[in-house]
């Protein structure tokens, strides 16, 4: 979209010269050789403020949304798709596994935490903040958590 006018005597940060150049659109501006040539440098400024399709960085419209990076992270971390996620919401009633609250999600928190096992990878359900930090305080043991049902128990 770029087309050289001239070099300028004006120079950029790295040494490299400047170029005046036109944008298809219509207006001028002042690149850096360096950038023209790495090809970072498309347009004057132009085609990032478009919106949508039109956009050149534009992929699905979710892109740098919480929720798309989100379920990137669920993919890779725990091996689920939201699909997945949703099933094992609804398989456990739309609640914490462990103590079975409805959800209080506030501008934070957006889900339930994905329990796992450590030693194995496996996915065992979807907890609320406490009822998760509260095994991994006992250190997902059994023993540990028998031991603390007992004294809270006498």
């Amino acid at each position: 979209m770029l087309t050289l006018v001239q070099k300028l005597d004006e120079r950029s940060k790295n040494s490299s010269f400047k170029y005046l150049v036109k944008c298809d659109c219509g207006n001028e501006a002042k690149v850096a050789f360096s950038q023209m040539s790495s090809g970072k440098t498309k347009s004057c400024g132009c085609k990032s403020r478009l919106k949508g399709p039109e956009n050149h960085n534009w992929k699905h419209g979710r892109s740098k949304t919480r929720e798309y990076y989100n379920e990137g992270f669920m993919r890779v971390k725990y091996g689920i798709t939201p699909e997945k996620y949703n099933e094992i919401l609804e398989n456990q009633g739309g609640v914490c596994a462990i103590c079975k609250t409805k959800p209080n999600f506030d501008k934070w928190k957006k889900r339930f935490v994905i329990d796992h096992c450590h030693a194995t990878g496996r996915v065992r359900g979807l907890l609320c903040d406490p009822c998760n930090r509260g095994i991994g305080m006992l250190r997902d043991d059994p023993s540990i958590l028998m031991n603390a049902i007992k004294y809270l128990a006498e």
